[in-house]
């Protein structure tokens, strides 16, 4: 799905690899260089096992981690050298929002293309009211019906992919 979106996005997609949750491995593979930007998805909440944002801080710079927007809170961006680096998190539906309006408006400008949003933006009603957290953006899983956006699943990014709809608290 990543190196679609890069593709599209105008980046020339390197050889990549499914890297082991192990900092040695992670920190070689960061080290590698030959890009100006490297996508990791995975390892980059705030468990145990998730080393990214840790060693992106330890070999350049970790400039955020962590957006109040839902599914993925867990994404950030640092930079090592001059090669820029985003955090996405490992849940599809998490990776695909992190990276369209992260990791995807930058690799557009780093092509000489336009940020802009890349989906066509239809404005509807909402057929119901969506809950969501004081100061936190919900973005949610949609389906048009009788004129209207109707809700789909509204309890987290594991529910079944469907488009999205932008909604701020």
């Amino acid at each position: 799905m990543l190196a679609a979106l890069a593709a599209r996005d105008g980046a020339v997609v390197l050889p990549h690899e499914i890297v082991p949750d192990r900092p040695d491995a992670i920190r070689e593979a960061l080290g590698a260089g030959g890009a100006d930007a490297v996508v990791i998805s995975g390892g980059s909440s705030v468990g145990q096992e998730d080393h990214a944002p840790r060693l992106v801080a330890e070999l350049g710079t970790l400039d955020y981690h962590g957006v109040s927007m839902r599914p993925s809170s867990p994404a950030g961006v640092g930079r090592i050298g001059a090669c820029t680096v985003f955090l996405l998190p490992g849940n599809p539906v998490s990776c695909l929002c992190a990276y369209e309006f992260f990791a995807g408006p930058t690799l557009r400008a780093l092509g000489g293309r336009s940020r802009a949003w890349p989906h066509r933006r239809v404005s509807l009603p909402l057929a119901r009211k969506i809950s969501s957290a004081v100061g936190r953006t919900d973005y949610v899983r949609v389906a048009i019906e009788a004129g209207a956006w109707v809700p789909i699943a509204t309890s987290g990014a594991r529910s079944s992919p469907r488009p999205c709809a932008r909604m701020a608290a």
